[in-house]
């Protein structure tokens, strides 16, 4: 797979097996209040990204050229990006992405390279991101966030451990996808189709929390279940 490298900013390398499509830019008319300190703000620039995105689609992947804008507090100086919804930083493969191939690699039979192939991922990605989802809590400890934003949750049967590749990162899935349910249930808006997406894309709305593979926290808090209810009806 040929891979062409980006010039200025962005040195990351794109695939050349992915289109890319180029969105248009779209900011409000004034960026929010300043996470640290609540000062008024206001737009200091775009930055340009390529993130690869899932579509309604399974497997089914585009490369976007983003333009993100940056906002910069008027109080304390301090810079920002916002994010649009669906968005997750510091990751170039975004989470539904994440989530459909390490779905593959613990739940399904073709080899690891086809199933990372499918969104021109490398099998180093999709055996980091299944180790990365695998750390990421206990499947227990979803279960219980979810009988907490939603106490019509019933019983949710993990994969058996004979049935997955690997046990741990399936019943993380498995759990992800019953609290990303509860969420839609009580009203909390996503744009994302994972539980993957929904919760650790919601956290970030709601709470700031990146779960980065290198850097920032790296195992999910379920004490955002208690906040996971959206503020009105």
């Amino acid at each position: 797979m040929s891979d062409v490298l980006l010039s200025g900013a962005d040195r990351k390398r794109l695939s050349v097996s992915l289109p890319l499509f180029i969105q248009p830019r779209q900011r409000d008319a004034r960026p929010p209040p300043c996470r640290r300190c609540g000062g008024t703000s206001w737009w200091n620039g775009w930055r340009e990204t390529f993130p690869v995105v899932a579509t309604a689609a399974v497997a089914v992947v585009e490369r976007w050229q983003l333009s993100v804008p940056l906002g910069k507090c008027s109080c304390c100086h301090r810079g920002f990006t916002c994010y649009p919804p669906g968005f997750y930083p510091r990751r170039q493969y975004q989470l539904d992405v994440v989530a459909d191939v390490v779905a593959g690699v613990v739940l399904g039979s073709e080899p690891v390279a086809h199933i990372a192939a499918t969104v021109t991922a490398s099998v180093t990605s999709a055996r980091r991101w299944t180790a990365w989802v695998g750390a990421l809590t206990r499947a227990g400890e979803l279960l219980a966030a979810a009988a907490q934003v939603d106490a019509s949750v019933a019983t949710v049967a993990l994969p058996p451990p004979r049935c997955a590749r690997h046990p741990r990162a399936a019943a993380v899935l498995a759990g992800l996808e019953a609290l990303g349910a509860a969420l839609a249930r009580v009203g909390v808006a996503a744009v994302e189709r994972t539980g993957l997406g929904r919760v650790l894309g919601w956290q970030h709305r709601r709470h700031g929390d990146v779960y980065g593979l290198v850097c920032g926290p790296r195992r999910f808090s379920s004490a955002m279940a208690p906040g996971g209810r959206p503020t009105t009806p």
